[in-house]
């Protein structure tokens, strides 16, 4: 039941990592978007970000769909909650959503 516990506290971390970059990246959009500060190399940075950003939540993702089919193989139903939970983590991660609040 404890890598049950974990698989869902390292989902829920997972989360709020995609919710802070999301936010982050938007706030880099919208002063890009500015006049005064518009210049060349940001583009790169938050292309590289990005990535950087992916590989570490899928990472999380797969560290926490891990520790969900562990518990789930030890029988406790809570593993099936961490499974669920670590494969949507995963399929957030390359879904842009800072796209949609720019609009």
């Amino acid at each position: 039941m404890k890598q049950g516990i974990l698989s869902i506290s390292i989902a829920l971390i997972g989360f709020y990592f995609i919710y802070w970059f999301n936010h982050s990246l938007l706030e880099h959009i919208t002063t890009l978007t500015n006049p005064k500060e518009n210049t060349i190399e940001v583009p790169k940075t938050i292309l590289t970000i990005s990535k950087t950003y992916r590989i570490t939540t899928i990472c999380i993702g797969l560290l926490s769909l891990y520790f969900g089919i562990i518990s789930f193989l030890k029988k406790h139903k809570i593993g099936s909650i961490g499974i669920l939970l670590a494969v949507f983590l995963i399929t957030l991660t390359f879904i842009p959503f800072w796209q949609y609040a720019v609009q």
